[in-house]
């Protein structure tokens, strides 16, 4: 009783952490979800204010490219002439972002759209000369139009004068945000919007025309957007206050889901923990009930169909007649601490059966499965021993079925092994081919036989992978020198292919269906030797 104590203790604690699990789990990853989506907010609108800042500087890029080519095709247009000064006039009124248009010579403007100046407009020296060849002035005061400072582009014939303050002028929706736009064949800053950081300039010469990216520095997110045509590009930052906005905006709404998310996850792993023990107590009352019965599956010789022994399989038939199946209520014995009180109510109920079998003196034999953790439990050996003796059974006439599960221990399996084959007990793995094992590991333990699961031999004979698998089971099995039972044999067809396989044992609805005790003796022919070596050869 302790050990079902213990069993159940662990069990509800099991359930909360899973409940306490279930709430926190899907939090954290909204509060994840949330900051991953803040980053990504940030990112997404610095890449939009870049985009604008670039789409202004692109746009005045070509509103000049196109005043210098129409300047040139215009004819004796040095003269400044009534005819070029009209011309002038229009490209100014025409131009969104072009303030003052004109004709240079040397430093200077000397015509524009307001006509010939005398003296002409000095300009002062270029700055610097960009890598399409146009010389850029990058901080021109207008006598006229003082304090305002001004960008001048010229190509040596013709002068562009742009307000400093255009291509930043985007409309801006919140604080903390700095716009650029910069020269990027040479690092200079043309105009900015807000404080500049030349850290935000970082490896700019490595983007290519027309790309663009984002990073982060020192807090802040920096969208750089080069442009395609022209050595300028358009820079846009975020200080972490925009960010931080965008993680609480995120998380009011994430995390309320999360939380939401998270209960109906608590309640469904309550209920479901709940259900797990109650049916730990349902096992526990039907076995003070006697609740549980088991049945014999023969196994059957395949080279003449007599019956060798039989697979003892455990049932489980509750108060109101309906029957549990043994892949239900086994593993929740594992995790309730169960499955060894489960182990020795089978070998109770086996023990008068195998009584009279060992009156028969034909080696028939029974096939007791065992769970793993009866593989790493001492009792279990005080159990067989104990079963010998009281039902004077030959050694050979227990068999033992583990599943390939009670391997992954490898050392206290293999004292397992050696000690219950010491016993002269026969060994076999159950299932093979659904868990993790290899055949060439499994040597290592000196079973004596394995069984090919069900899932395999219902492939026998069609086109199906696992059908080959089948055949390369049975091969590497007769070449390790392991014995074989073929379990959920169906159809005559599987058999024959089987014995083909010289596969020598099969077990299956095609021979018997499960019998009682007493049906499975009277079914048992008179008192013949049966050879089974063939099961550990």
């Amino acid at each position: 009783m302790t050990s079902l104590g213990l069993g159940r203790s662990r069990m509800v604690w099991f359930a909360v952490a899973l409940v306490v699990a279930a709430v926190a789990v899907p939090v954290v990853l909204s509060l994840l979800l949330a900051r991953e989506q803040a980053r990504v907010d940030q990112a997404r609108r610095a890449s939009i204010y870049a985009s604008d800042v670039l789409r202004r500087s692109d746009d005045a890029g070509d509103q000049i490219g196109a005043a210098f080519r129409r300047l040139a095709a215009t004819p004796d247009v040095a003269s400044c002439g009534p005819a070029v000064h009209a011309v002038l006039q229009g490209i100014d009124v025409g131009s969104s972002y072009i303030q003052l248009i004109g004709l240079v010579r040397g430093d200077a403007i000397y015509c524009s759209s307001y006509g010939l100046h005398d003296p002409p407009i000095a300009l002062g020296p270029v700055d610097y000369v960009s890598a399409t060849r146009a010389r850029v002035r990058q901080n021109v005061q207008l006598d006229f139009a003082a304090p305002q400072r001004f960008i001048v582009i010229d190509n040596g014939r013709f002068a562009a004068v742009v307000h400093k303050s255009l291509p930043v002028d985007s409309t801006v929706v919140e604080p903390g945000v700095s716009l650029a736009v910069a020269s990027v064949s040479t690092g200079r800053v043309l105009a900015t919007r807000g404080r500049f950081d030349r850290a935000w300039m970082h490896d700019a010469a490595a983007l290519a025309p027309g790309a663009h990216r984002t990073f982060n520095v020192r807090g802040r997110t920096i969208a750089q957007y080069r442009s395609r045509n022209y050595d300028v590009m358009a820079i846009a930052s975020l200080d972490a206050g925009n960010y931080n906005g965008a993680l609480i905006r995120m998380a009011r709404v994430l995390v309320p889901i999360g939380l939401a998310l998270g209960l109906v996850l608590a309640y469904t792993t309550h209920h479901l923990a709940r259900q797990q023990m109650s049916a730990a107590a349902a096992i526990r009352s039907g076995l003070v009930r006697n609740e549980f019965h088991v049945v014999y599956q023969p196994i059957v010789r395949l080279s003449d169909r007599r019956w060798v022994g039989a697979e003892v399989l455990l049932r489980w038939r509750r108060p109101d007649g309906s029957l549990v199946r043994p892949d239900l209520f086994i593993p929740v014995a594992e995790e309730a601490g169960l499955i060894s009180a489960i182990t020795e109510r089978v070998i109770e109920l086996v023990e008068p059966t195998l009584a009279q079998l060992a009156a028969r003196e034909d080696g028939f034999f029974l096939s007791i499965n065992f769970s793993p953790q009866d593989m790493h439990r001492e009792g279990t050996l005080d159990l067989l021993r104990e079963l010998l003796r009281r039902t004077g059974v030959q050694p050979k006439q227990v068999h033992v079925e583990v599943t390939e599960r009670a391997f992954a221990n490898t050392l206290s399996a293999r004292d397992m092994v050696r000690r219950m084959r010491d016993l002269g007990l026969l060994v076999a793995i159950d299932d093979f081919g659904t868990g993790y094992s290899s055949l060439a590991e499994l040597t290592t333990f000196e079973l004596d036989a394995l069984k090919i699961d069900k899932a395999f031999v219902d492939t026998v004979g069609s086109d199906a992978v696992t059908s080959h698998v089948a055949f390369h089971i049975v091969e590497m099995a007769r070449g390790l020198s392991l014995g074989m039972v073929a379990e959920g044999v169906e159809q005559e067809g599987q058999a024959a292919i089987l014995l083909s396989w010289r596969v020598p044992f099969g077990q299956g609805w095609l021979f018997s269906r499960p019998l009682p005790a007493d049906e499975l003796l009277a079914r048992l022919p008179g008192v013949v030797d049966v050879d089974t070596s063939a099961m550990a050869s």
